[in-house]
């Protein structure tokens, strides 16, 4: 998760990790690596095709979302602290984390792609691009999402999807979950943020809370009528009443996606199948 600038931490008082992913303190507006779907419910890889697990040693690390045969959308900050693409995958076609399923694809990651705006400071521009050593075969399990183009109205009902844990501080869910949510207005969500919200993010929540998206579930998609609205990226706590989840607003970081895209695609390195 990216993490607040440590002359911040030193300011309010406290201890600021910048070392392990999975840290979160929830008394400062530290963003969350990874978030988790709370107040959810069971679903299919059927209903949700793009989805993938983001995997490091076999381990889930982050969600995702396909674009391409051979190309996938993530948060930055799931991949910010890695040196090596070694042992690093991408499974897609399951709805579950620890089976092998009939239409489930694994595929290796050839290379990264991090914004080149993104601050670690407060998960600014928190998008990635994710390009694989092969490509999907695309099925009724796996299919690849477009990007939306526009930032919806406020209160505007969107769904996030993942298998992070299910409960503050609980296990990750081995069934892939499904939870809708509101748009919250920047504006508003700055009362919970303040100077940490820029233009680049995107909020979401239910009125009193528990309802939300939080880890193991980071890097994953935001969704309204079937398109990539936002990438799961931070927020206080998981689920909190007043306490939004933050998204990367993709039709702000849209055009470097699509152009980045188009660059591998020119020299060969994409397959849009």
């Amino acid at each position: 998760m990216s993490r607040i600038l440590v002359a911040i931490c030193l300011v309010l008082g406290v201890s600021c990790s910048l070392a392990d992913p999975l840290y979160r303190n929830d008394e400062v507006q530290v963003p969350k690596l990874d978030g988790r779907i709370v107040g959810g419910k069971d679903t299919t890889i059927l209903q949700y095709p793009y989805q993938i697990s983001m995997r490091l040693r076999g381990n889930h690390r982050c969600g995702g979302s396909v674009v391409a045969t051979n190309i996938i959308v993530s948060a930055a900050h799931c991949v910010n602290t890695l040196t090596t693409v070694a042992n690093l995958t991408i499974v897609a076609g399951s709805t579950q984390i620890w089976a092998v399923e009939p239409k489930q694809q694994e595929l290796a990651v050839r290379e990264f792609i991090i914004h080149p705006n993104y601050r670690t400071l407060n998960n600014d521009y928190d998008a990635a691009i994710l390009v694989l050593d092969g490509d999907f075969e695309f099925n009724d399990s796996i299919q690849p999402i477009k990007f939306a183009t526009e930032r919806p109205e406020h209160d505007t009902e969107v769904v996030v999807t993942g298998w992070g844990t299910t409960t503050e501080g609980g296990s990750i869910s081995n069934i892939l979950q499904e939870v809708f949510v509101n748009v919250v207005e920047n504006d508003e969500c700055k009362k919970a943020y303040s100077i940490m919200l820029t233009s680049r993010m995107l909020c979401a929540a239910v009125t009193g809370g528990g309802k939300d998206a939080c880890q193991g579930d980071s890097g994953g998609p935001l969704v309204l009528n079937n398109e990539l609205l936002g990438i799961v990226s931070w927020g206080t706590g998981c689920a909190r009443d007043g306490k939004p989840g933050v998204y990367c607003s993709v039709p702000n970081v849209r055009d470097w996606l699509e152009q980045k895209i188009e660059e591998l695609s020119v020299v060969g390195q994409i397959d849009f199948l």
